[in-house]
């Protein structure tokens, strides 16, 4: 599964504890489960539950919720739509400086399946799709807008 290793890699770039010291992540998935359709193609879909842990983090949550909320852009958009959890998460208060946190995130990946031409198979990730405005465009802030009527108002603008 892709996603565990660019979340890894995401984290490990934007937190400096993490880059000295690897072994404070820790990631392992729950609930998984596989599902496929009976078409044409072999292509498959995964849907788990994510689990990350931080040992002994002093970073302000913050801080940590950052680099996991720009991941999400591109790897799952869908659980930044309004109304929708974008991950959950625990923390084991240690001490004054330090805790254990835990974040959960429910993830689904999709896997398509081509024949080769020497008989095996060809598996690749799909990427998510990408947003259809881009933040700060004209229609980046559509979201606010109440009705048709305003949307297509900004959009003459």
């Amino acid at each position: 599964m892709r996603k565990i290793e660019t979340l890894r890699a995401a984290l490990t770039e934007a937190l400096p504890d993490l880059q000295r010291e690897p072994e404070r992540l820790r990631m392992w998935v729950e609930d998984g489960s596989g599902s496929s359709r009976q078409t044409a193609t072999l292509s498959f879909g995964f849907a788990y539950r994510l689990n990350v842990l931080l040992v002994e983090m002093s970073t302000d949550l913050a801080l940590i919720a950052l680099p996991i909320f720009r991941w999400l852009r591109v790897n799952q958009p869908d659980l930044l739509t309004p109304g929708r959890e974008g991950f959950s998460f625990d923390a084991d208060v240690l001490d004054n400086r330090t805790c254990d946190i835990v974040i959960q995130l429910s993830l689904t990946e999709n896997v398509t399946v081509a024949a080769r031409e020497d008989g095996g198979w060809s598996l690749d990730y799909l990427a998510e799709p990408d947003p259809m405005f881009e933040d700060g465009s004209p229609l980046g802030d559509l979201a606010e807008a109440s009705d048709l009527a305003e949307v297509i108002a900004a959009t003459e603008q």
